[in-house]
This record gives C-alpha cells, sequence and structure tokens, in this order.
C-alpha cells in the first residue's frame, strides 16, 4: 500500500476505513474533510480513532494519538506532488454528501498528482435500482448521495486512463464517533429514537413503561443491514487486488430484516416498545412526534429484496460477506452499545452544560443607578446578546448556551426587577440595559434571542437603535397586551392577568396569590398514563413541563416582595404594545414556536410574524414552552444556521418543524395547530403546566 486521499473520512464508513487502513499499513491519509461539518484536524482524529478502538474492543490497538495525527493529514491547499506520492483516491458519499464539486476536485487532484485509482464508495445506497433509491431518498427528506451517478464517474476516470471501482452498501450500522450522528440513514433513525425517548422520560419517567412508541412505515417494509467494520475490511480486500478494477460491488449483509422485527430488537436494546405500523392514523401525539423527527426516513426502507452481490463476474472470493450473517443476537447487541454509547454522550453534554456556569466571565455595568452583573461566554464569532423571560433564572438556557459558544460570543442577564431593583423597573429599563451592556462590551451590533417576554424589549432596543442589531430570534413569545386579541392568550396568561391585577390593587393578597402558584399540583403520572386514552395521554405528556425545571418556575414567586414585583413588572410589560411599529422593524426575524406550549401560544407568534417586513415562523413539533431547555442541539442547529446568513435563512420540513415565512410579500408553507383554546386546561398553579 502506499498514499491515499480520502473525500468523506468524517462519515461513518470513511472513518471505519481510516482505521482499518492506518492499522494495516504504515502510509499516510490525506484527507478532505465535509465543508459543512466544520470538522477540524484534532476532531478528524477523535473520529478516526474512536472508529479504531470500536472496530474491536477485545483487540488492544497499537495506533496511539500521536501517531495517528502525524500519520492523517488535512489538505488545505493543493498537494506537492514530488513529495505526496498519493496511489489512489477514496470517496465515500453518503445521503447528505455533496456532489459534483467534490467529484470534479478529486479527478483534477488524480491529473495533477499521477494518480491512477479511483474508489467511489456510496454507502446507504438502499440496494435497490439507482432511480428508485433515489426517489425513496428524496422522499425520506435526503438530498441524493451525488449528484454525479456511479456511471458517469466510470466514464470520466476511463477518458482520464484511471483505474475506476465503484462500491455501494446497504445500511452502515457501526458505533461511530458522536459527532457523526444523523449523517447516516440508520444513525438518523437510532438517534431519532434516543432522542425521543430522552426527552419524554424527563417529562413522564415512566410513559414508555405503559406505552408503546409506533413507528409508521410502508407495509412488508425491510432492511440490509451491514456492519461498519465489515465493510471496512471489504474495501481493504478489494483494494489489493490488481484484477477488480473497473468493476462495481455491492456490499450488503447475506439476509434482510424485517422492520418488525428490527424494531423489536431495538425496543429491547433501548429498553421501551417499539411497534411498526401501517396504519399512520394509529398513531398517537408521541408516535406522531417521532414520525416528524424522521422526516420521512420511513420511506427509504425497502420492501424488494436486497440481492446478494454477484461475486463470480468479478472474479473475487468474498470470505467477508459470505456466511457473515448480522443475526438477532449481534443485532441487538450492537444496538445496546449504541445506546450505550448515546447515553454516555447525552449524560455527558448534560454535565457540560451543568458546569457552563463555571466558564462563564462574570462582568458589571451601572445601569439605571444600580449595578448589573451579566455574563459572557465564547471568544469566537458574532455576538449574540439572550433576552430572558422576566422574573426567571439563567437555568433554562444553560444546555442550548453550551452549544452556542462554540461558534458564537454569547451574553446573558438574568432581567432585573422581579427581586431588585424595586418597581418601577419596566420594559423600557430592560431596554436600558441591553444598551449599557452593549457599550460596556464594546460590541458595534449583535444578533438577539428573546424568551417569552423578551421579544418585546429586543423590538423596544432596536426601535432606539437599529444599527446595532444585526437580526432577531423571539423564542415561544407572548406579545400580550392592553386589547390585543383574547383568542391569541393561553388560558395560563388570561388567569395570571386577573390575579396580578388583583394583586397590584391589594398589595395585602401578596401572601395568599405567592402560595396560590406555590402550591403543587396533584399529579399521579401513573394514573394520568392508566386513566386516559393513548392519544389523549400522549398530549397531556407532550404538554408536561420537563420534571427539573419545576422549582426554577417559581422562582418570581419566592417571597411577597418578589411576587408583587412581578405582577407590576407584567402589567407594565402589558400595557406596551409593540405591535404597532413592528412594520419599522426591518432586519431578519425569525419567530419560534412550541406546539405544546402552554405559556405563549403559537398562533400568537403566528400572527405577529405577518406584521413584522422581513420574518420567518418556525413551529417546533411536540414541543413546550421549554424547548431551549428540552431540545437544546436541535434549536442550537436552528440558530446558528439563522446567525450564519439572517436574510436568506431556510428550514426545511423535515426538521422537525413546520416553516412559515413572510419576506418582501412571499408566503411558504403554513402551519397547523392544535387548538390550544381546547387542548389546555386551565392553570391553577405554574408547577402545573
Amino acid at each position: 500500500m502506499s498514499n491515499i486521499i480520502i473525500q468523506g473520512i468524517d462519515s461513518l464508513p470513511g472513518s471505519y476505513f481510516a482505521a482499518r487502513y492506518l492499522q494495516t499499513c504504515r502510509d499516510r491519509i490525506f484527507y478532505l474533510a465535509e465543508a459543512n461539518q466544520g470538522a477540524r484536524e484534532k476532531a478528524t482524529v477523535d473520529v478516526v480513532l474512536y472508529a479504531a478502538r470500536k472496530i474491536d474492543e477485545t483487540t488492544e490497538i497499537a495506533l496511539t494519538r500521536p501517531e495517528m495525527e502525524s500519520r492523517l493529514q488535512r489538505i488545505e491547499e493543493d498537494i506537492d506532488p514530488a513529495t505526496a506520492d498519493v496511489a489512489a483516491v477514496w470517496y465515500f458519499a453518503g445521503p447528505t454528501s455533496t456532489g459534483d464539486q467534490n467529484v470534479e476536485r478529486l479527478l483534477s487532484a488524480c491529473d495533477r498528482l499521477g494518480v491512477k485509482q479511483f474508489n467511489f464508495v456510496e454507502f446507504d445506497f438502499i440496494g435497490i435500482s439507482d432511480e428508485s433509491n433515489r426517489k425513496r431518498l428524496a422522499a425520506g427528506g435526503l438530498e441524493p448521495p451525488a449528484r454525479i451517478s456511479a456511471h458517469e464517474i466510470m466514464q470520466r476516470c476511463k477518458e482520464r486512463h484511471i483505474v475506476c471501482r465503484v462500491f455501494q452498501t446497504s445500511l452502515v450500522v457501526g458505533r461511530g464517533h458522536p459527532t457523526l450522528e444523523q449523517r447516516g440513514i440508520f444513525s438518523r433513525l437510532v438517534f431519532a429514537l434516543h432522542s425521543l425517548k430522552s426527552e419524554i422520560e424527563e417529562r413522564s419517567p415512566q410513559y414508555f413503561d405503559f406505552r408503546t412508541l409506533r413507528f409508521y412505515a410502508p407495509a412488508n417494509a425491510t432492511v440490509n443491514l451491514v456492519p461498519a467494520s465489515r465493510v471496512a475490511d471489504f474495501l481493504l480486500t478489494i483494494s489489493g487486488k490488481e484484477t477488480t478494477g473497473d468493476t462495481s460491488f455491492s456490499i450488503v449483509s447475506p439476509g434482510n430484516t424485517d422492520l418488525s422485527d428490527l424494531c423489536e430488537r431495538l425496543g429491547v436494546a433501548y429498553g421501551l416498545g417499539l411497534l411498526s405500523v401501517e396504519d399512520f392514523n394509529g398513531l398517537n401525539a408521541i408516535d406522531r412526534a417521532f414520525h416528524e423527527r424522521l422526516g420521512g426516513l420511513e420511506e427509504c426502507f425497502a420492501s424488494e429484496v436486497v440481492q446478494l452481490p454477484n461475486t463470480e463476474t468479478c472474479g473475487v472470493d468474498d470470505p467477508l460477506l459470505e456466511g457473515a450473517a448480522f443475526d438477532e443476537d449481534q443485532q441487538i447487541e450492537l444496538f445496546t452499545l449504541l445506546r450505550r454509547d448515546r447515553d454516555e454522550a447525552l449524560a455527558a453534554r448534560r454535565a457540560r452544560a451543568a458546569e457552563l456556569p463555571s466558564r462563564l466571565s462574570r462582568k458589571t455595568v451601572t445601569a439605571n443607578g444600580s449595578e448589573l452583573n451579566y455574563y459572557v461566554g465564547g471568544s469566537e464569532g458574532d455576538a449574540v446578546v439572550v433576552l430572558n423571560a422576566l422574573g426567571q433564572s439563567l437555568e433554562y438556557w444553560y444546555r442550548l448556551l453550551d452549544n452556542l459558544i462554540e461558534s458564537h460570543r454569547v451574553i446573558i442577564w438574568e432581567p432585573r426587577g422581579t427581586t431588585a431593583p424595586p418597581p418601577p423597573f419596566g420594559l423600557a429599563e430592560q431596554a436600558e440595559d441591553l444598551d449599557a451592556v452593549l457599550q460596556h462590551e464594546g460590541i458595534e451590533n449583535a444578533h438577539l434571542i428573546g424568551w417569552c417576554t423578551g421579544p418585546k424589549v429586543a423590538i423596544d432596543f432596536y426601535l432606539r437603535r437599529p444599527a446595532a442589531v444585526r437580526s432577531m430570534v423571539f423564542l415561544n413569545s407572548t406579545f400580550k397586551c392592553d386589547g390585543s386579541p383574547e383568542e391569541l392568550n393561553s388560558p395560563y396568561e388570561q388567569n395570571v392577568e386577573s390575579l396580578l391585577r388583583m394583586l397590584v390593587k391589594k398589595p395585602a393578597m401578596a401572601t395568599t396569590v405567592k402560595k396560590t402558584f406555590q402550591v403543587p399540583a396533584e399529579t399521579n403520572e401513573i394514573e394520568l398514563l392508566q386513566g386516559i386514552d393513548g392519544d389523549e395521554a400522549s398530549v397531556s405528556v407532550l404538554s408536561l413541563m420537563n420534571t427539573h425545571l419545576r422549582a426554577s418556575v417559581l422562582a418570581p414567586f419566592k417571597t411577597e416582595q418578589t411576587t408583587l414585583n412581578y405582577a407590576h413588572q407584567l402589567i407594565d410589560f402589558w400595557s406596551r404594545d409593540v405591535r404597532l411599529r413592528a412594520g419599522e422593524v426591518t432586519v431578519p426575524v425569525l419567530l419560534i414556536a412550541a406546539e405544546y406550549d402552554q405559556v405563549a401560544t403559537p398562533a400568537g407568534s403566528k400572527a405577529a410574524c405577518d406584521l413584522f417586513p422581513n420574518a420567518r415562523y418556525l413551529c417546533v413539533r411536540g414541543a413546550t414552552h421549554y424547548c431551549l431547555y428540552d431540545r437544546p442541539e436541535f434549536l442550537a442547529g436552528v440558530l446558528t444556521g439563522f446567525f450564519a446568513d439572517p436574510g436568506s435563512f431556510s428550514i426545511s420540513q423535515s426538521a422537525q418543524a413546520t416553516e412559515w415565512t413572510h419576506a418582501n410579500g412571499t408566503a411558504a408553507v403554513d402551519a397547523s395547530f392544535s387548538d390550544m383554546g381546547e387542548s389546555a386546561t386551565a392553570i391553577a398553579s405554574l408547577s402545573s403546566l
């Protein structure tokens, strides 16, 4: 063997192949990382080293990290032909890989370096006809693996007198590095399953002890799963045989797995009942949330029978796949390890988020005659300023900020006025605090994120200093004000308003009002799950608050004084109608709502979207008012994409959300909503949300 170039090393099969290559030879790998993955050299080494350790955990890996770092070299510019000595190019293209430009770049490298071998690996190719496969991928919300066909690649190689091999694999499974999540078809399935289960259990820990998760899929659907280690071994074996040039190969397991059996085995590994069903009408709300997260992925599962490779026609014995069935026990064992890996990765992320306060720099500025403490995290990228909800702590934000500070400089503080200073400290003062922080940090302009009551502060500040705002995100917004349509208010907002207006008129009632909100809800989870039908129970569970937040949400009602201060703040907030000047806000605005928000209705955000000249609306399915805490990775991806190019940002329906855009008089897909007025129960205390 000798040096090679790899495109797609940060894919599951690409990383396993690179690991095997480095284990079996002393040569170097030059790699082109996926541009949209933002891979760094350290991250790529992590991915390949992880694969090397997972290929066979019973065997001691001879590769050390320093050795791997010296033999893995990222291609930043053109390679010097005099020193590279490259013998072959490998291109791993999956469902989300880019197309022609990478092929052209690689073929040009072959010409310049004198490379005479090109290997094209099209992984997660479902194993049926090319046209049918691409249609299935498109139906599943995925772009075709490459805009150029395997046949065209072989033709271009032939024109250059380059030996070409094409490998097409069925669904590749393996224990990839956590950064590889959702890149392959099967990885997307298990990631969606794990994330949904984790999220639901933070709202209702016993839900899956009583209820089965249903997976909607075509009748008689089957899958063909091939382990990543076998793919890597097969590729190395074939590439080492000179007689295999200008040939196509299929890499699949000897037997298919019925989707019903796959669901049963995944259920065993993930500790829940998972059932494939053909009738979409049989899904409950949580099942539908799972379906939304898959984004049509079920269409990638074939009903046709996947054929074995015809090894005789290419003159290659295939001991690696022949008789190497990936049977039930092996699948359950691997799926259990995948679940354990994801459990560990999620626990590590959550622990890191919990430690975020220690990684934030505390700063102080004088504003409105008193000191304001604020916190800064991250040092690279655009400035992002968070405008928290009135009376709320920073606990809700740590998970999301842990993701954002990797690419942005983030600033946050607890809104003042509930604990101190005393009233009057309303909307105008909140905007003045924002102004003081930006000036103290020397920030000329920033992106603003406002949660709940925060959007009104953002708008008020923008109207004062429009040049200081690059874009705005309004998360679970409440635009409630005196005279606003009652149908846009949630039952919670209506109940809170009547109590707090009464409190301001009669301050002596502070103790009574405080106790009203602090009384815990009498909710028996087991009785809830056993006492009502499937769809009603699932809606109730999706509407529940994350159990970790039940103490935080009561912060405004900690004492009689904070309760009274909070009442004054909200009444001032309701007196400010920003709708009248929304047309003056010309920067891009992204309004994000949640389907099961019991505090601020999605309909309120959707109606507000019509008022801004350059606004986009996004409703996150299956989410609550606290989606920033429940779905931090998903929201971080949305926000990062928006901040990168706010003016042209859009998000597809396959991203577990529905988009409605109002910009320059154009409209895209309208969203549908649950009738919050009928489905939400009147709330007597915050802890029952």
